[in-house]
């Protein structure tokens, strides 16, 4: 018994001594650390340089796994696309967005925007592999230039083109968007980016204003559900204005001029300079610097159930002037319609145009989603829509075709149509913008749009 009693006190005493050795050591481990992050803040703040997150604080967000029992998916990596780099095949990268990735702001687009300084990083780095880069940009403040009308082109503008790598970068388009909506076309757009035999490596880019307040968690609920990683470039860049690191007026210049109209200032709040997009470039090259290292994520050969909806499963064009004359009436020309060319890589060789009163045209169509691409101008009439003899839910109802100067315009529904099909009539009103000039208008293209996942 005395044995026994020595033994355990023996046993207790050891087992405290390890915990207390354990204790210690754990301490000083995370002190070190702690002083290795600050050591490395100090020399880079005077080094003159802003000290980015470190890369691992930025995978945290766009990639990594998820804490085991929290619920979460892990994001899945692009591992895959440097595998080709590495073995030194050719590789695509598409950017897929609005003005600022279009490269709005920058002194020369295709050498200062983040989508140029990008390209050239990958090229650099990888110097035995043809890089092609793909602009399928929309250079527009509106609806054009938002996830909506993307989801509506991306077989078109980018499938078809077989890319590698895509950067998505709607979300600052979107700010003024309803939220489902939103986020019915970022759903609809990843559904047909991944469903494709070989789908690409996509990146989700949530780029800010000088307004804040964008609504990344509308895309980024989104793409956590496909796995889809993302870059929080608007948290990245507030936490730098916040800090005291970059001032708002070099990041947006505009910003703090007198605007000559509210699509000026709203333009001036969302285009960044050379040093704004330098430093988004800066932000997704530490990401993809951190990708490179990784093990590539098997592909994914299943999509989940849709989140929100499947309403935008893909989108086709439809020139209006090439409408059969037997489902409507586009090629009625007569005293009604004339043909006009166009060089808008966006819209068709050829606009119908009208500037008659009661002109019409009528198509049956067989989708979910239905809208029509046009060319505004200070000259542009009013158009109303009709979908099965009733007038067409807001915003295809009634069209301002208006603008100072031309551009590409859109008015699309997301959804909500009854299964089946249906007929879409656009007729000109004899009513105009006060600012107007004259009554014409240009119609481009149809676009057409619903569940069907074989018209990929």
């Amino acid at each position: 018994m005395i044995n026994q009693a020595r033994a355990r006190r023996a046993f207790d005493v050891t087992l405290f001594l390890l915990l207390v050795l354990t204790s210690s050591f754990g301490q000083v481990l995370f002190k070190t650390r702690q002083e290795r992050s600050r050591v490395n803040s100090d020399a880079a703040e005077q080094a003159g340089t802003p000290a980015l997150p470190e890369v691992s604080s930025i995978a945290a967000q766009v990639g990594a796994p998820a804490v085991p029992g929290d619920g979460r998916q892990a994001r899945r990596n692009i591992g895959v696309f440097f595998d080709k780099l590495r073995a030194g095949a050719p590789v695509t990268i598409a950017y897929m967005g609005g003005p600022i990735t279009a490269g709005a702001g920058a002194s020369s687009p295709e050498k200062t925007s983040f989508r140029a300084l990008v390209t050239e990083w990958l090229r650099k780095h990888y110097p035995k592999s043809e890089i092609t880069e793909l602009n399928a940009t929309i250079n527009n403040t509106g609806v054009s230039g938002g996830s909506l009308y993307g989801a509506m082109r991306a077989r078109r503008d980018v499938i078809a083109y077989k890319p590698d790598l895509i950067f998505v970068e709607f979300a600052v388009n979107d700010t003024n968007e309803n939220e489902i909506t939103a986020k019915k076309a970022i759903e609809g757009l990843l559904r047909q980016l991944l469903v494709v035999a070989q789908p690409p490596e996509v990146v989700m880019l949530y780029a800010t204003s000088a307004k804040r307040g964008v609504r990344a968690d509308w895309h980024d609920v989104i793409a956590a559900h496909y796995q889809v990683p993302a870059i929080n470039l608007q948290d990245q860049v507030w936490a730098m204005v916040d800090g005291g690191k970059i001032k708002l007026a070099e990041f947006w210049p505009g910003a703090s001029r007198p605007a000559a109209s509210w699509k000026d200032s709203l333009k001036d709040s969302l285009t960044p300079s050379d040093s704004g997009h330098k430093l988004y470039a800066d932000f997704i090259t530490s990401f993809l610097a951190e990708q490179e290292k990784l093990k590539a994520s098997p592909i994914l050969r299943n999509l989940p159930p849709p989140l929100v909806s499947d309403e935008m499963n893909y989108g086709e064009f439809k020139a209006v002037v090439e409408i059969k004359p037997q489902r409507g009436s586009a090629r009625e020309r007569g005293a009604n319609w004339r043909t006009e060319v166009s060089n808008d890589r966006a819209l068709p060789s050829e606009l119908l145009v009208s500037d008659r009163p009661g002109a019409q045209v009528e198509y049956y169509f067989d989708g979910a989603v239905i809208g029509v691409s046009y060319r505004t101008g200070p000259d542009g009439g009013i158009i109303e829509c009709m979908i099965d003899g009733k007038p067409a839910p807001p915003p295809l109802s009634r069209i301002d075709t208006y603008s100072r100067a031309p551009q590409l315009g859109s008015r699309i529904i997301s959804g909500g149509l009854g299964p089946g099909e249906h007929k879409l009539t656009i007729r000109v009103l004899g009513d105009k913008n006060p600012k107007s000039s004259g009554n014409n208008v240009r119609l481009g293209y149809l676009l057409i749009g619903g569940t069907r996942p074989e018209k990929l």
